[in-house]
């Protein structure tokens, strides 16, 4: 039997036994992605384990992790394919699931961050609501999905706080503010004519992610290439600032998940705590070159 023909029984199988639609929408996008330009056409009991290597280069046109989940649905599929009666001539639990290699955290040095927010056009409306933005996300460490749904009401302007809906947990949370991004809050609504609620907005309406993303990906990152600022700018990346500024300044790993609302410190050095190479490199040197003197 051909790899193709026992793909719809798979899917119909795992649909039966209640696997979850996320998971059964994934694995038919690697079926009819990766197996399907690989393997699809070739008998299951001709399989060699070398044609894994096969699967594994068509996963790879499914971004970073496609190469793995290829792999992972493929072990998946041949069990399945075995309990049916066509087992391959190689055990599937054999087959070994590629590592993706660690992706280095970007994050903006103190230098970088200060030179392009204050490069920002706020003559601009667009301009001015986006440094007050980037501003809010940098001193709060909020996620950019969180800060759009703010109201107005929602800052507290005297304890310098907010209460959010953590948008993966659905927790709601306390974030705080700084004094300067407070004053650029401030600043933004202060030149809106609008009584609009929401605390960012785009024209008439509330501001949308979207939106947002094509200011950055439009305006903000060309600019900050022109000043020779070579990462990419999303928002994501003034929060993993938010977290890796804390951590070089001396603040202890639990305050800082505490801060950044993870449910555990892995998260917060996995994740976001991007490393300085240089400034590894002068504490590695000050500290030994004083444990071991000139000698």
């Amino acid at each position: 039997m051909k790899v193709k023909e026992l793909f719809e029984e798979y899917l119909v199988y795992y649909e039966k036994i209640g696997q979850s639609k996320k998971t059964i929408k994934n694995d038919c996008a690697f079926l009819f992605g990766s197996l399907s330009h690989s393997i699809h056409e070739m008998d299951i009991d001709s399989l060699q384990k070398t044609d894994v290597a096969k699967v594994i280069e068509a996963g790879r046109r499914h971004g970073r992790y496609g190469a793995q989940r290829s792999v992972l649905v493929l072990r998946k599929f041949l069990r399945f394919a075995k309990g049916m009666g066509h087992p391959a001539p190689f055990n599937w639990r054999e087959i070994a699931v590629p590592r993706v290699p660690q992706k280095e955290n970007e994050y903006l040095r103190e230098a970088e961050l200060e030179t392009l927010l204050d490069a920002i056009d706020i003559t601009a409306p667009a301009g001015l609501r986006t440094r007050a933005l980037l501003e809010v996300l940098y001193a709060s460490g909020l996620r950019v999905g969180e800060a759009i749904l703010l109201n107005r009401e929602d800052i507290d302007w005297d304890n310098k706080s907010a209460i959010v809906v953590n948008i993966k947990s659905k927790e709601r949370q306390m974030v705080n503010f700084t004094d300067r991004s407070l004053s650029w809050l401030k600043r933004y609504l202060e030149s809106r004519k609008d009584d609009n609620p929401a605390l960012f907005i785009s024209g008439r309406a509330r501001m949308v992610r979207g939106s947002s993303i094509w200011y950055l990906r439009t305006h903000i990152q060309p600019l900050a290439e022109k000043l020779g600022i070579r990462k990419t700018i999303k928002h994501y990346i003034f929060r993993k600032t938010f977290v890796t500024h804390l951590i070089q300044r001396g603040a202890d790993i639990i305050v800082v998940r505490d801060l950044a609302r993870h449910r555990s410190e892995r998260t917060t050095l996995q994740s976001y705590a991007a490393i300085d190479r240089e400034r590894s490199k002068g504490i590695h040197a000050a500290i030994m070159n004083d444990l071991l003197g000139d000698s």
